[in-house]
């Protein structure tokens, strides 16, 4: 599925208007001359007060009513006559699951279910690679909490291993063993086996794990937009600030070909059409190895959406397709961050690890990704967000990064 034509003529439905990657792909859409609508489980969310968003809908939770949150969805298409459906964040999957619902109704901006699971999968997306003959780390799936014991004594787990859950976001409930900093000993082991019979998503084969090979280098991230296998928008970044072991919280762009190499050949080799992120780690030897993958939109957008090529890029790519070039960030563009999440976790993070002269240009540098003078709202709305989140976090004994995305994450489920 090929979207195109002139994106001033189109009308957007957003879904995930809760993520600062929505807002910013409503801005741009607002900019290209695009009618703009959002659609969200979230009672506060960001795009909700966004002057470039017309008009927000709340809908029935994805994770907790699939049926409900599809038909709403479809129900909102056809009284807004939308265009396009461009879901943002998890609940991607729930949309895909249900694309026949929406034919003769809109065009939605996904690959379908079958292949979104097989990439968000962390197992089956590094087996995917690997048969394209594309660089992978060794990784193992396992479904009983010592499944990975024997994987100790493996030559390919040398430098240590990283313990996920296949299905998981914000490198949440990751364990790492690492054989050189010496937490590999017996007292190690049974820490991390306590941890992952304790776990609430116990390895199991309703809830498969992974075992990953302990990777050293540069942490790099992208995030691509493609259309039938051919890549219309791409940006790469390096993970320095991160909120814990998890998201990145400031980004800028910087020119890395062995990743963009790497994309292309991947998008290409399956196919792929719609936003597709990737986490890599770039080894001393220069090697782009990846990590994982996200196929939905993540923070890269905050690169591309300034100035209208990232709604070119998504609904209008026939130019950049047919001329063989790719959207990119503005050389000297500059950055973009979570101002918050930067004097919090990233000031923490650059005081323990000797960063604060690099944190301290990062910040004077870089745009708030929330906070525009032109559309002040949703900077303010941010903190009922987070207080809504915090209450969820605190009624189910969970952490604020799980509260965020528990009614629209996706787990596998059939």
């Amino acid at each position: 599925m090929t979207i195109d034509g002139q994106p001033g003529k189109r009308r957007v439905l957003l879904t995930g208007g809760r993520s600062p990657a929505a807002l910013e792909l409503a801005r741009g859409f607002r900019q290209s001359g695009c009618r703009v609508f959002s659609a969200e489980s979230a009672p506060y969310h960001l795009s909700r007060v966004s002057r470039a968003v017309e008009r927000s809908f709340l809908v029935p939770a994805p994770a907790e009513d699939p049926p409900g949150f599809a038909e709403a969805l479809r129900a909102i298409a056809v009284e807004m006559d939308i265009d396009v459906l461009v879901p943002t964040c998890e609940e991607i999957f729930y949309v895909a699951k249900e694309l026949g619902r929406f034919e003769g109704v809109c065009r939605v901006f996904s690959s379908p279910i079958a292949e979104l699971d097989r990439l968000h999968h962390k197992g089956e997306f590094v087996r995917t690679a690997a048969k394209l003959g594309l660089s992978v780390p060794v990784t193992e799936t396992f479904v009983d909490p010592e499944g990975w014991l024997p994987l100790l004594d493996d030559p390919g787990f040398a430098e240590g291993i990283v313990l996920k859950p296949a299905y998981s976001r914000f490198a949440a409930r990751t364990v790492l063993v690492d054989r050189k900093a010496g937490n590999a000993g017996e007292r190690k082991i049974k820490e991390t086996l306590r941890r992952l019979r304790q776990d609430p998503l116990l390895a199991s084969g309703e809830h498969p794990w992974v075992a990953q090979e302990l990777l050293r280098g540069e942490e790099w991230c992208t995030y691509s937009v493609a259309h039938e296998g051919r890549l219309s928008a791409h940006a790469a970044y390096r993970s320095r600030f991160r909120a814990g072991r998890g998201a990145s919280i400031h980004y800028e762009h910087a020119e890395q070909p062995l990743l963009f190499e790497w994309v292309e050949r991947f998008v290409a080799a399956i196919g792929f059409t719609g936003q597709i992120a990737f986490d890599f780690m770039i080894s001393p030897e220069g090697r782009a190895i990846p990590m994982e993958c996200n196929p939905r939109a993540t923070s890269g957008v905050h690169l591309l959406g300034q100035g209208g090529q990232l709604a070119d890029a998504i609904l209008a790519p026939r130019k950049l397709l047919s001329s063989g070039r790719v959207a990119k960030p503005s050389p000297g563009a500059g950055g973009a961050m979570l101002t918050a999440a930067m004097l919090s976790f990233g000031l923490a993070q650059a005081a323990r690890d000797g960063l604060l002269g690099e944190w301290l240009r990062a910040v004077r540098t870089g745009r708030d990704v929330v906070f525009r003078k032109d559309d002040p709202r949703p900077f303010a709305e941010q903190f009922r967000l987070l207080a809504w989140t915090r209450r969820i976090a605190r009624s189910r004994g969970i952490t604020l990064q799980e509260a965020s995305t528990l009614d629209i994450e996706w787990n596998g489920e059939r």
